[in-house]
């Protein structure tokens, strides 16, 4: 089976989505360090558990919940993802929703492929923005840390990433407007009231400032293994490389017509044929 074609197939499932305008940010929970100045080396340092007061965020659907998908390359089985939403926690300072997203090859896959793949992100609990987002890829030989802070109140950025040789390249930059990583952005959307034939343009940072353009092509009745949905199809048109997917390739996810907008199924066009995450389980 071609690499490159695996490293676009297990994660396919955490791609996501975003918007440009939001409510006044959350009140802090606990001081806030500047992070372009403190001293940590994973964003989950800045993590603290934190009650789970109903007047302290914005409702989203699908908190809490933790869905779980069967992704495969054509017919062919090759492994699992996980994405879940079920924690409000601090960070730093603010309120968040914590997002995961986990890959795993299976058995098969794992004798000459092997897939171990985390992808974090912490959404502003009352303006549903993102504070940040980190991945952790382990795809056969290809080795990749990377993450993304964002400070809103200055409108700045400070990325940090490295390859298996542990080499960190850091990149500061500005974000005009509030911003959503590609993680969070899917659950921001589940909160858009989706139309058919709708367009909704979104601002995206991954290192870099990009549009993103989501249209809701139509309705339609799918079949997976954990049953049959109404959904809404959405075609988000990629212009940069997202967390998963080159550029250019497309990308097609299902979600459940109703107030959860569940995604139920993602297609990813690879360049040969496709890759499937179909949902098989989900906890509330």
């Amino acid at each position: 089976m071609n690499n490159r074609l695996l490293r676009c197939s297990l994660p396919a499932l955490s791609l996501t989505l975003t918007a440009t305008a939001y409510p006044a940010p959350a009140p802090p929970a606990r001081a806030a360090v500047d992070i372009f100045t403190a001293e940590f080396t994973d964003p989950r340092e800045l993590v603290e558990a934190e009650p789970q007061d109903p007047s302290a965020k914005t409702a989203v659907p699908g908190f809490p919940e933790k869905l779980v998908f069967d992704v495969s390359w054509g017919f062919i089985s090759v492994g699992q993802s996980t994405l879940e939403m079920n924690r409000l926690v601090s960070f730093n300072g603010r309120r968040a929703y914590e997002i995961a997203s986990r890959a795993y090859s299976n058995g098969f896959c794992d004798a000459f492929y092997k897939v171990r793949d985390l992808n974090l992100a912490w959404m502003d609990a009352r303006s549903l923005s993102s504070l940040g987002y980190l991945k952790n890829l382990r795809e056969g030989h290809f080795f990749r840390d990377e993450w993304v802070l964002f400070d809103h109140d200055s409108r700045r950025f400070l990325a940090k990433w490295a390859g298996r040789d542990g080499n960190f390249s850091v990149r500061q930059g500005t974000i005009p407007v509030p911003v959503q990583d590609i993680l969070s952005s899917l659950y921001y959307v589940r909160t858009r009231e989706l139309r058919v034939g709708a367009e909704i343009v979104l601002d995206v940072n991954t290192k870099d400032n990009w549009p993103l353009v989501v249209k809701v092509v139509k309705k339609e009745a799918v079949k997976v293994p954990a049953g049959k949905f109404e959904t809404f199809l959405l075609e988000p048109a990629l212009r940069r490389e997202g967390i998963f997917i080159q550029k250019g390739k497309r990308l097609r996810v299902w979600v459940t017509a109703d107030e959860r907008k569940v995604p139920v199924l993602m297609k990813v066009e690879v360049f040969f044929g496709h890759i499937t995450a179909a949902l098989s389980g989900a906890w509330r």
